[in-house]
């Protein structure tokens, strides 16, 4: 599992890595404004927003490995193109070829293949701790190498690692299990209309995109309203990072362990929400602890996001559940740039800022209605046959079920 986390936290630096300075590098390209510099920042996404639901389906259907490659080979090509890029389109356009690798829903989908009933919650929190330990790399290797040798150097690290991630998968990464599901397959009608996977999603929704405005504005509220160097955008990253890494732990074990789950996605909630209610004040101090904020409730969720997205899930479900989950976040990061551009250009940031946080609001009193996710029991069975499968079709107490190298997994109320 260490492996595939690694790849997934190695695509997520690749767009993590260059968010802190892009809005900056963006607007220094030729004919660049601040819409078209929102676009280059949510661009990533839009492919993504298109193409995840796609892969899941090619992976359902032909070598997972394969389809991890051609998605790698792709982040690698954008990459190469984002680097050498000299207007804003050229940008955009690579952004767009970074984001067509849309694998994310194929690896949650290996992982969930890879780990039984016992280990996969651990497993996805393990994954969501790698992805915002890769959060947090980005805030300090994005201004920090980004100012010093140009955020094009950025670009060619992150090419670097996707070449190396394909190493991954090639040599390191096993071959999935035989997954048989009895039951008829969910249609995305199905998984859409589900109210609890509904409040997951918009969870992702507002973490995502809220994740790509911070990212957007911050650099350029702090260099051209408040005065500071490029160079010095580390005096609030730095402290932003230290404080979340203690979200991380915090969120993994209030929601496995201690079973506090919606008091994690709301107290992320409100956090988040908090924070931009302070930056509209808009002054250094508020400024400043906005960001922290944030990126403590941002760090608290990342965790468990996917893990509780697994858990809600029917089996017969979770691939098309996943796979919808990251298309949303993804729809998510690329509206909230594009939004923050649209809102910057007219000089109506502090009014974004607070229809934002109206809707953080209504987000917050939307996980207050959730349904707590409860624990099932798990029996796994050697011996069966048809007759047996029928009944558990018609039983009351049973949640779902699957087969998985010949042995059937069953989850009971």
């Amino acid at each position: 599992m260490v492996y595939l986390s690694l790849l997934m936290a190695i695509r997520f630096l690749g767009l993590f890595i260059v968010m802190p300075l892009l809005s900056l590098y963006a607007l220094s390209l030729n004919g660049a404004n601040a819409f078209n510099v929102g676009v280059a920042m949510g661009a990533y996404a839009l492919s993504q927003v298109f193409l995840q639901i796609p892969f899941g389906r090619w992976a359902d259907n032909y070598d997972k490995k394969k389809i991890l490659i051609t998605g790698l080979s792709l982040l690698f090509l954008g990459s190469i193109v984002c680097a050498f890029s000299t207007d804003i389109y050229m940008l955009i356009f690579g952004r767009l070829l970074q984001g067509a690798g849309a694998i994310g829903g194929v690896i949650l989908a290996y992982i969930a293949d890879l780990t039984d009933e016992n280990t996969r919650a651990k497993s996805f929190a393990k994954m969501g701790q790698f992805i915002a330990l890769s959060f947090a790399l980005s805030m300090v290797l994005g201004p920090t190498v980004g100012a010093k040798w140009g955020v094009d150097k950025l670009f060619l690290l992150t090419a670097l690692l996707a070449l190396f991630s394909i190493w991954l998968v090639t040599k390191k990464i096993p071959n999935p299990p035989k997954i048989v599901h009895h039951q008829a397959k969910a249609t995305l009608k199905e998984v859409l209309t589900h109210r609890e996977l509904l409040k997951l999603f918009f969870s992702g929704f507002m973490q995502k995109g809220l994740m790509t405005v911070f990212f957007m504005i911050t650099p350029i509220v702090f260099t051209k309203n408040l005065g500071w160097d490029k160079m010095d955008l580390w005096k609030v990253y730095i402290p932003a990072l230290i404080i979340g890494i203690f979200a991380l732990p915090l969120g993994a074990i209030l929601a496995e362990k201690k079973e506090k789950g919606k008091l994690v996605f709301i107290l992320s909630a409100g956090l988040i929400t908090i924070s931009l209610f302070l930056y509209s004040i808009e002054n250094i101090i508020s400024d400043f602890l906005a960001v922290i904020i944030f990126f403590f409730g941002f760090n608290m969720l990342e965790p468990v996001l996917q893990s509780f997205v697994s858990k809600v899930a029917r089996a017969n479900q979770k691939a098309t559940a996943l796979s919808t989950s990251n298309t949303i976040q993804y729809l998510g990061i690329f509206l909230g740039g594009a939004g923050a551009g649209i809102f910057m250009k007219y000089n109506l940031l502090n009014l974004f800022l607070i229809l934002s946080a109206i809707i953080g609001i209504l987000w917050i009193i939307a996980l207050i209605k959730m349904k707590p996710v409860k624990k099932f029991k798990i029996v796994e069975y050697k011996n069966f046959d048809k007759d047996f499968i029928e009944e558990l079709k018609t039983e009351k107490n049973v949640y779902d079920f699957y087969e998985k190298d010949g042995i059937l997994i069953v989850r009971y109320f």
